[in-house]
């Protein structure tokens, strides 16, 4: 919930109003407002790049929509073909993330909204200009402050990481836990990328500050791994306390490096708290002298590794926080600039090739609204109401790709409607029937549904209802005729998704977003395993499999939770995916732990033993991505990966491969792909039964 954005987008939705209404009469007001308010869904507390570049593509498609729907009238069955290939447009857009389907979705709602008014050609050019105008005026009042505070949503963005990252170094995690401030550092990733097109001193030092983060996110993780081992033994709890005192106060410093982002303290206080760190280095120094290395269940020098690494992280950090370190001036990422259009343009293209299959949940959902969209578009045109296109507007609004959006959406659209109704009634009622009057209470309502709207979708119902009721009343409509269409009106179009999606049902297909994930941590694995290899493969980048990783975890918890309000799931079924998503943690932290490491043990002249370990790692994760496919019906021979462990443990005493690569890492690699392996047969082999 974001009230200032809110307040922002209901002054811009006033604004254009009175512009549409001083231009064109009749329908210019609600023609200027609803692009303003439909573009307002694109806007966002992000970098401000982004932002324009999404809000001036907002405005286009929206504006196109528009007149795109008006022109469908003039022509036999026009309103239905077009409807029909924009909602499978829009159904589509599902594969390209929240904010692409959001702009497919108002769009398809613009369209409907023109198609059902009457326009001469004239009247239509002007009111799809005014809707065009009202989605600029929005853009404007979004990048007003550009100018002025050009890297404010990236400083935020670091600000935040850094105080996150300052909370978790204080909490301990288990092994079986998701590595802590995945969202947090993804957020950050994404809010700094624009950052790598420009070459001045202070973008180059925001991206340093991330690249710190993510760095003192691994050392924190691996010195939380040996706190835990540390309490574990009873005779270094000494040690153990002195490491909880150190990232403690580890913790402080990173919190102080984030309320100096957000201007809350100042240089001295974050400067004095890094001291603390360093006499807390020398402390735990001590007692691991005396500690002989065989009474803890980690390795102390590696302990002493991460603490160093991490004190010099978060002097850099400071340095580069307050301005004290100078920064070179360069043109990082300005030559590849090219690549990465025609990186994200294959992508793009892979993932529609992806996507246009009846196997997938996307295309499934498009064909489905297309469809109830049409019927939708019939029912309306059968019934002969006025405002009837508030059927397939529902429609759009209510049908989500999942079965919990769809129900909870349908549900709260009707109950929303029906509150929204009553505010209306009662506006009408009590206030003057004045435009000053009438326009603020749709101000009012344009505040609410941006504000509490996110939160609670009832809330947006109820909000947006009573604004377009008051909207379309100050054209000319009847008011009483208004209200009880609009009841009757969104209870059959959400009756009509609920409907659809209960006809054809989809499985959440969780399966499909496991092997993603396994395939992206068998790449992140593998690229982290190279830098133990005297040669590395080419094209191998550590943070871009890193990335990568991140986000199939975030699309794995989220397809979970979608699966779970499933009414035909199992509560077995959720038992195993989890029991399945903690083992993939622990190869997660176990992976995180080797590359926190690897520059404490250079690589070693090639090793047979080394590279079939990580080969044979490789090759189990792919079997495995194979069987959630179904690819491999029946259990399928994979690689005795303790067999190689024993191997390296043979070649290397007790720290695997000469040192090279940590033992307790590269046994916990083994444990939870074998753990892996044995739940995903497991859960596979139920499945078939239960399909």
């Amino acid at each position: 919930m974001a009230p200032f954005m809110a307040l922002r987008n209901s002054v811009g939705m006033l604004l254009s109003f009175a512009l549409g209404a001083a231009t064109q009469p009749g329908f210019g007001a609600a023609a200027a407002g609803c692009g303003a308010l439909f573009v307002s869904y694109s806007d966002g507390s992000d970098p401000y790049r982004h932002r324009a570049l999404r809000l001036i593509a907002a405005s286009l498609v929206i504006s196109c929509a528009a007149f795109v729907g008006g022109m469908s009238e003039r022509y036999p069955f026009g309103v239905g073909v077009v409807a029909a290939v924009a909602a499978f447009v829009a159904g589509m857009a599902v594969a390209f993330g929240q904010t692409v389907a959001d702009m497919g979705m108002v769009s398809v709602v613009m369209l409907i909204l023109f198609a059902g008014q009457q326009f001469t050609l004239n009247s239509l050019v002007g009111s799809a200009l005014l809707a065009l105008t009202g989605g600029l005026v929005q853009t404007a009042l979004s990048l007003a402050l550009w100018p002025v505070r050009k890297y404010e949503p990236e400083r935020r963005a670091l600000a935040r990481l850094y105080l996150e990252l300052g909370r978790i170094a204080r909490e301990p995690i288990g092994p079986a836990d998701a590595p802590p401030a995945t969202v947090r550092i993804s957020q950050t990733h994404a809010a700094l990328r624009s950052l790598q097109q420009e070459g001045g001193a202070e973008s180059l030092r925001f991206q340093s500050l991330l690249n710190q983060a993510e760095r003192a996110r691994l050392c924190v993780i691996e010195l939380l791994r040996a706190q835990t081992a540390l309490n574990s033994e009873a005779r270094s709890s000494e040690a153990g306390e002195s490491l909880t005192r150190f990232l403690g106060a580890a913790g402080a410093a990173l919190a102080e490096i984030g309320e100096f982002l957000l201007g809350g303290t100042q240089k001295e206080a974050v400067h004095d708290q890094i001291a603390k760190v360093d006499e807390l280095i020398e402390a735990l120094r001590a007692h691991a002298v005396r500690e002989a290395p065989s009474e803890v269940a980690v390795s102390v020098p590696a302990i002493r590794f991460q603490m160093d690494a991490l004190a010099g992280q978060l002097r850099a950090a400071e340095g580069l926080a307050t301005g004290s370190v100078p920064t070179e001036r360069t043109s990082v990422g300005r030559a590849h600039a090219h690549d990465r259009w025609r990186s994200s343009l294959n992508s793009v293209v892979t993932n529609l090739r992806a996507n246009l299959n009846f196997r997938s949940t996307v295309f499934r959902h498009a064909v489905r609204l297309s469809i109830c969209l049409t019927i939708a578009g019939v029912v309306a045109r059968a019934t002969g109401w006025n405002h009837g296109y508030w059927i397939p507007m529902t429609v759009v609004l209510v049908l989500r790709p999942d079965f919990a959006g769809t129900f909870s959406r349908g549900l709260l659209r009707i109950i929303g409607t029906i509150t929204g109704l009553i505010v209306a009634t009662a506006a009408f009622h009590w206030l003057p029937h004045t435009m000053a009057a009438q326009a603020t209470a749709i101000g009012i309502c344009v505040f609410l549904l941006r504000w509490l709207g996110p939160a609670n979708y009832g809330l947006f119902a109820m909000g947006v209802t009573a604004m377009i009721v008051l909207m379309l009343a100050l054209t000319g409509a009847a008011p009483k005729e208004l209200i009880m269409h609009r009841l009757v009106d969104t209870s059959i179009g959400g009756m009509l998704a609920l409907s659809a999606y209960a006809i054809w049902p989809t499985r959440e297909p969780v399966e499909d977003a496991m092997a993603k994930l396994l395939a992206a941590y068998r790449h992140y694995f593998g690229a982290v395993a190279q830098t133990y290899l005297p040669t590395r493969r080419a094209g191998t980048s550590v943070e871009r499999e890193r990335l990568a990783a991140r986000l199939a975890r975030t699309n794995l918890e989220a397809s979970i939770d979608r699966l779970a309000a499933e009414p035909s799931t199992d509560a077995k079924q959720i038992e195993s995916v989890c029991a399945i998503m903690a083992s993939s943690h622990r190869f997660a932290h176990a992976t995180m732990s080797l590359e926190a490491t690897e520059k404490q043990n250079p690589a070693p002249a090639a090793s047979p033993g080394l590279e079939r370990f990580i080969a044979d790692v490789e090759a189990t994760l792919s079997s495995l991505e194979r069987v959630l496919r179904g690819q491999a019906m029946i259990p399928i021979e994979m690689p005795d990966l303790r067999a190689d462990f024993r191997g390296l443990r043979a070649a290397g005493g007790e720290q695997a491969e000469s040192s090279a690569m940590d033992a307790g890492a590269a046994d916990a690699i083994v444990n939870s792909a074998n753990t892996l392996r044995e739940q995903i047969l497991r859960w596979r082999e139920s499945t078939q039964k239960f399909s």
